[in-house]
């Protein structure tokens, strides 16, 4: 399929407002995209569904999903379709509060209760000049190739698009991988790299959390030494973490009920941490720091003889691959104004004077490509 006659379908998609998401996975020079053959709106159940799944980062609120059963799957290669060379102009919105007061507060939070570790987001708004999503979702996927980037659009949700660096798990038949990925700095040089104390204690909440939770549910773990990741032009720290599920696992549901969110977009002790930002964050997250991707889709087949087949046919085993990542380095899509998102984890020993740099760094990742 050509380049022309893929978006060709998904502008069809768009004018007849059909559920639709293009995405590109970390280092794939390919283009996915699921088409919903009619406007229905498909809501998660059990997470035994199939096909692409668009997750809030509150857990009680509905997640959809595009079943893979009735939708339209292209795929293109990336090299085969240009950008547009002009660029919209952009007109920031002031943020409405000051984010530093309120590091201030979680920081004395911290302080006198049991909270270790709060995620504080921050919204930054644009009004554009002009707005064309696909446009902006080719600069993404071309731009950061190391990201799984998306562009999203239900009726019930508009448009988000992103370029998250962050893999919440890859399930490939039992075998389960999945990253703590926390602690931020700019990138400067290709010199060595030094974390200070509260980078490293950051992203040790989260890696001790996802430790915890993924020992009832896999077997053999294997854990990397942390190590620096680089993200567009910030670097963060990243642990990787491997296993097989358990013979007696239980859901896929609860595994994610179980990890999300993790520490990383929320806090530790989790439940504190959602009580500080439910009650403080003047915005609902919406889909932010929640997570989207390919949910349950079959892999290979295989055959085998059945010794209970009387026939002794070849009967099939289809396996399936889940990977989801977190929605990080996000924006939501309305008509010409565009809301983009970014937090940091804020602990005892947080600045915050540093921690307001940190969220304006992270939203450059989406901006530079309005």
């Amino acid at each position: 399929m050509s380049s022309t006659d893929f978006f060709d379908q998904i502008n069809k998609a768009i004018q007849s407002k059909k559920p639709f998401v293009l995405f590109s996975k970390p280092e794939k020079r390919s283009i996915k995209a699921y088409i919903q053959t009619s406007t229905d709106t498909n809501i998660i159940n059990d997470y035994s569904e199939s096909g692409f799944v668009f997750a809030p980062f509150d857990s009680e609120k509905d997640s959809y999903y595009i079943p893979l059963e009735t939708s339209t799957v292209l795929e293109v290669e990336q090299t085969e379709f240009e950008l547009a060379t002009e660029t919209s102009l952009i007109d920031s919105i002031d943020s409405t509060y000051n984010h530093s007061n309120f590091v201030s507060k979680a920081i004395k939070e911290i302080n006198l209760s049991p909270l270790e570790k709060v995620v504080l987001s921050r919204v930054f708004k644009f009004n554009l000049q002009g707005s064309n999503p696909l446009e902006t979702f080719k600069k993404l996927a071309q731009n950061y190739p190391s990201a799984f980037t998306y562009c999203w659009f239900h009726p019930e949700t508009g448009y988000w698009l992103g370029a998250s660096p962050e893999s919440l798990l890859k399930l490939d038949g039992k075998s389960l991988s999945t990253m703590a990925l926390a602690g931020t700095q700019i990138f400067k040089s290709s010199e060595e790299v030094e974390w200070d104390s509260k980078n490293i204690e950051e992203h040790a909440f989260v890696t001790d959390y996802l430790l915890e939770v993924l020992s009832d549910y896999l077997d053999s773990i294997k854990i990397s030494e942390p190590q620096t990741f680089k993200a567009g032009e910030l670097l963060h720290l990243q642990t990787l973490i491997t296993g097989r599920l358990k013979p007696t696992h239980q859901s896929l549901k609860q595994l994610l009920q179980s990890m999300h969110p993790t520490p990383a977009v929320c806090g530790s002790p989790r439940e504190a941490a959602l009580e500080f930002i439910n009650s403080n964050e003047p915005y609902d997250r919406e889909f932010y720091a929640g997570f989207f991707g390919e949910l349950n889709i079959p892999m290979e087949s295989t055959f085998r003889n059945s010794k209970r087949n009387i026939e002794n046919r070849a009967y099939q085993t289809v396996q399936k691959s889940t990977h989801l990542a977190v929605n990080l380095r996000c924006m939501q899509l309305k008509n010409t104004l565009a809301i983009l998102y970014s937090g940091g984890g804020i602990t005892k020993d947080s600045d915050p004077l540093t921690e307001c740099l940190e969220t304006e760094n992270k939203i450059q990742t989406i901006k530079k490509v309005l």
